[in-house]
């Protein structure tokens, strides 16, 4: 059997922790300090980690990263060390996307200002075109930072409902933006797209490919408030062994090795930081270890960009 392709993916990426703002029955943390951007690039770098890790480009509507003095309650320093600490430990492993533009309510493009629906109930209606306009603006501002996307996420199922117009609309922003021919979107999480599907080839969108994840469960999810933090570590022990057990012979992963699937797992930023405890990134740092452990040299971490399998 060849190596296994292995790969991380890494939602809601950036400065600040839109959980903040997408859980407003609980307190949670605003913004997530440099130094814990750091000490995920550092794990993933002791443990070889490659995957795909998105960042919003205008958090909850709360201002564009690449017009750091106009981010409302963010430090411009703290912009500044992010970008810097993303282009040293994280672009070289992970492939970069824009999740879309506020993984919030959608942006105004004229106006520059917030809507009244959020992004995934705006783009159900929206053309092809309207939403190349939408992911131009997107890409920009992770170009204009120097992060170099090479394809999108969608936040939440955004687009799922409209996805013939929404695959060739970021075709087309792409074309705009960096005149490529090829590029790609994640949405779909083990569900009826099993694998890297060719979503929409044509003249004007080059062609456009949506890369699935083979699981869909965040092991780091319930590390957040308002859990308590012996329930979170609780938490995150069960469902390491709901990926693969401490002898490696059953898990999701293991499913996926005998079946010689790419073992294309998810967590989010804010799972990793679990409100400045960091009990995620702990849980990432064991899981890594045990993967290391059980399967060896028989799996390969991969960017996300060059997953491909039938």
């Amino acid at each position: 059997m060849s190596k296994v392709p292995i790969s991380l993916i890494i939602d809601d990426g950036g400065v600040v922790n839109m959980y903040h703002y997408h859980d407003l029955t609980h307190k949670h943390e605003q913004l997530v300090p440099p130094a814990f951007t750091m000490e995920f690039g550092n794990i993933c770098r002791k443990h070889g980690v490659r995957g795909k890790f998105s960042v919003v480009p205008i958090p909850a509507g709360l201002g564009r990263l690449d017009e750091k003095n106009k981010v409302n309650g963010v430090d411009p320093a703290q912009i500044d060390s992010f970008v810097r600490i993303c282009k040293k430990y994280i672009m070289p492993d992970f492939s970069i996307t824009p999740e879309i533009l506020t993984h919030f309510l959608a942006w105004n493009l004229k106006r520059s200002c917030n809507m009244q629906m959020c992004e995934d109930v705006y783009f159900s209606h929206l053309t092809a075109e309207e939403i190349a306009d939408y992911v131009t603006l997107s890409l920009t501002i992770l170009n204009n930072l120097g992060l170099n996307p090479t394809g999108v996420t969608s936040p939440w199922y955004t687009g799922g409902d409209n996805e013939d117009n929404y695959a060739k609309g970021i075709g087309m922003a792409f074309k705009r933006v960096f005149n490529k021919e090829s590029c790609y979107y994640f949405m779909h999480t083990d569900d009826h797209i099993r694998k890297p599907t060719v979503m929409c080839d044509t003249p004007e969108s080059g062609r456009v490919v949506t890369i699935p994840a083979t699981c869909n469960v965040d092991p780091f999810w319930d590390t957040q408030n308002p859990i308590p933090v012996a329930k979170a570590h609780r938490n995150v022990r069960e469902l390491i062994d709901y990926y693969i057990t401490a002898d490696g012979r059953s898990g999701k992963f293991r499913e996926l090795y005998e079946e010689n699937r790419p073992m294309v797992f998810y967590t989010h930023w804010q799972s990793l930081y679990s409100d400045g405890r960091g009990i995620g990134l702990e849980g990432l740092d064991a899981l890594c270890t045990r993967l290391k452990k059980v399967f060896g040299s028989n799996i390969e971490w991969t960017k996300f960009e060059d997953l491909n399998w039938d």
